[in-house]
């Protein structure tokens, strides 16, 4: 998916001014892209909220043994916060071209570790966006 020049200028700008820059920059200018030439500003304002959330609950989890009080509540959290972003992601997608959308297939709809992996590093970056917003 070609990006435009706006969202190129986006992209630049955030890795300058995002603490630890962007992991999934790529991505990121996809869903900018889509959001913007598809009319779906408030899907990509979901997608910041549930990335931001499934964001901090990941560093709890990371912070938590597995028998600790709470942990239970926390995977559930974790799934649910997983799951609720990759059927926004799906939502916005449907937009895409072919190649985009095999590779989002691949990279983020999978049941795989590395799937799981991927979602984080794009929540991370959601949630740094979402601090920008204020």
């Amino acid at each position: 998916m070609t990006l435009s020049d706006d969202t190129q200028a986006v992209l630049s700008f955030l890795q300058e001014n995002t603490e630890g820059g962007l992991r999934k920059r790529n991505d990121i200018g996809v869903l900018l892209e889509l959001g913007a030439t598809h009319n779906e500003a408030d899907l990509f304002n979901t997608i910041l909220r549930t990335g931001t959330g499934l964001w901090k609950v990941y560093g709890v989890l990371r912070r938590l043994t597995p028998g600790a009080e709470g942990y239970p509540q926390m995977e559930r959290e974790f799934a649910t916060q997983m799951n609720d972003l990759r059927e926004q992601l799906a939502s916005l997608s449907r937009h895409a071209d072919d190649d985009t959308l095999s590779r989002f297939d691949d990279v983020y709809f999978g049941m795989t570790q590395g799937v799981i992996r991927n979602l984080v590093d794009l929540a991370h970056d959601l949630a740094r966006i979402k601090a920008m917003q204020g």
